[in-house]
């Protein structure tokens, strides 16, 4: 029976065993190195089946910021050219009084002159087409001693019917006929003249009324007469 071998004495390695042992050793652990991620995958909407689109990809996306912008370019270029005008304008009727101001005394003297005249011309035309009376009625007050009445003379002077025609007297009584033909008149005692009360009442004038105004009204205009 052979002796058993005794243990290894302990002891400083040496380095041939120790580069041995060191090449059985696992490498050591480093950094961790991950796998690139992927970009999300598009949304699907539910029970369509189809990938939605990005906002970026929606149709008509920023189009009303982009009509916006182009009527506020608009405006701009308006607002830049009414300002030129303007400016031009006024420099023109600016140099134009200059040149006015540093002509001699009496070529502005004889410039008010004529304006002047000008003015009192077509003031002068106008008031001569101006026609006070545009019915072109002709009335006279007759008063008549025996029998003792006083009475209205109407004529229509003009060369158009008169239609709906209305006689006041003193604002309160009325005389009306259908039409009033040209060159035709009427002849109207004054207590001929009548007011109708809400019940239809007829009341005539007086006869010793004394007649003031008498307004004409028909389809061609009014008129009225101060009666003397």
């Amino acid at each position: 029976m052979s002796d058993p071998k005794p243990p290894p004495k302990s002891g400083p390695i040496p380095a041939a065993k120790k580069d041995e042992l060191e090449l059985d050793l696992p490498p050591k652990a480093g950094p961790i190195s991950l796998p690139p991620q992927r970009p999300p995958s598009r949304p699907i909407t539910p029970g369509s089946g189809r990938i939605a689109a990005r906002p970026s990809q929606v149709p008509f996306n920023g189009l009303g910021a982009r009509i916006g912008q182009v009527l506020s370019a608009i405006t701009r270029a308006l607002v830049r050219l009414t300002a030129v005008l303007f400016r031009g304008a006024q420099a023109k009727s600016g140099k134009a009084l200059s040149e006015f101001q540093a002509r001699p005394e009496h070529t502005r003297w004889r410039a008010y002159a004529l304006g002047s005249y000008s003015l009192i011309a077509v003031m002068t035309f106008a008031f001569q087409l101006w026609e006070p009376n545009s019915l072109q009625a002709y009335v006279i007050l007759q008063k008549v001693a025996l029998p003792d009445v006083t009475n209205v003379f109407v004529r229509n002077d003009s060369k158009k019917v008169w239609k709906d025609v209305k006689l006041t007297l003193n604002g309160t009584y009325t005389y009306e006929r259908t039409d009033l033909q040209p060159g035709q008149h009427v002849l109207l005692r004054i207590d001929r003249f009548s007011v109708y009360d809400s019940n239809g009442k007829t009341t005539f004038a007086p006869k010793d009324i004394v007649p003031h105004d008498l307004p004409i009204d028909c389809d061609r205009g009014h008129h009225e007469v101060e009666l003397k």
